[in-house]
Order: C-alpha cells, then structure tokens, then sequence
C-alpha cells in the first residue's frame, strides 16, 4: 500500500469515527444540545481537527440524515412488487415507512426535525443529494400513480403534487402515532390504525364509477 493510500484511507477512517460519534450524540441528545465541542470531546479529536471535515455541525447531521433517507429507500424499494397493482404498492410504501418509523426510530426523527432549516448552510453537494433522494421517493409515488391512472384505478389527478401529499400523510400519521398514542388509546390497535389509513390514502385515488 502506498503513502498516498494509506493517508486516504487514515482520512476516511477519522472521518467515520468523527460521524460514528456524532451520530450516537445527536441520537441521544438532539441536534441542539450537541455542540462541536462536545463531539471532538467524545471523539478525542481537537476541535480543529472536526472543521478539517466538516464545514459546521449542520453539515454533520445533513450528513446523518442522508443515512436515514438511504435506509428509509430502501426499506420502499424492497416494498415493491412488479406482478402488484398500483395501490397495492402505494400502501405497501406507506407501510415501509411505517417500518422505517418503528424500526429505526433514530434515524426517523432526524428525518422530522429537517425541518431546522439547515439547508441554507451546507454544501451545494450535499444538499443536491439530500433533495435528490426526495425527489427520487416523490417519483416513485408518482410512477405508482401514473401507473394506476392507466390501469383505470386512480382518477385523473396532478401526480407529483400528489406524491408529496402522500409523503406528508405518511409522515403525518406516524407523527399522529407519536403524540396522540402516548396521551390515550386512540391508536393502541395498530393494525387497525393501519387498515384505517390504508382506507383514507385509497378512497382519496381510487376512480369513481358513475352509476
């Protein structure tokens, strides 16, 4: 192995530790309560040594959330049935971030506090990749209903605008899940909660025969 090789690979190596350490932070604290500091604290790394790889904090945890939307892809990937209709494969998606909800649930609230407004401070290819990833989820909604249009299934309907609807009913009702099912049981049936949902996303597509 070369001198160039190996300092290559002793970069990415500090910078895997650097990302492995902010992540088990921000996971455990937020993004607010972690500092760059408590980071290279945690890290043992001077704090100098971060910004030789990182631009701000906020580039770390966009970083972290490109993770989670990668896992939550392929969670809606791996959902999709070829011999399936449309709506089969819509709901199945809404079921695959349902799974991402429950299953890596660190990961998912990254994903809900996007909302920080960091975009505006990272790095145009990191933020080209992180708005790639949601378009690539949003198109994948709108080829299932493209697709549902032609099989007669869904009504006429402006797919894209619709797809980002649905991928706000389903971060919605999972939020839904969060808040309302820690006060009372009005989602203690999950299952039921599911077919309900399933029901809501249908009765909004499905094309209505005249009689």
């Amino acid at each position: 192995m070369g001198t160039t090789e190996r300092r290559e690979r002793e970069k990415q190596r500090r910078r895997d530790d650097i990302l492995n350490t902010a992540r088990t932070l921000f996971f455990e604290k937020g993004f607010r309560d972690t500092t760059i500091d408590d980071i290279a604290r945690s890290a043992e790394l001077a704090r100098g040594t971060i910004y030789l790889y990182f631009e701000n904090k906020e580039e770390i945890y966009a970083t972290i959330l490109e993770e989670g939307l990668d896992v939550l892809q392929s969670l809606i990937v791996a959902s999709h049935d070829d011999n399936a209709d449309a709506l089969t494969n819509l709901l199945a998606g809404h079921d695959a971030f349902m799974r991402f909800h429950d299953e890596y649930p660190q990961y998912y609230n990254v994903l809900i506090l996007d909302k920080l407004q960091i975009s505006d401070v990272l790095p145009m290819p990191l933020k080209s990749r992180l708005d790639g990833k949601t378009m690539d989820m949003a198109e994948w909604i709108a080829r299932n209903l493209e697709k549902g249009i032609k099989e007669g299934i869904f009504r006429p309907m402006q797919t894209r605008e619709v797809a980002f609807l649905q991928m706000g009913m389903a971060m919605g009702f999972a939020q839904m899940l969060d808040k309302c099912g820690a006060v009372n049981d009005i989602f203690a049936d999950r299952e039921q909660s599911r077919q309900a949902m399933h029901a809501l996303i249908a009765n909004g597509l499905i094309e209505r025969k005249e009689h």
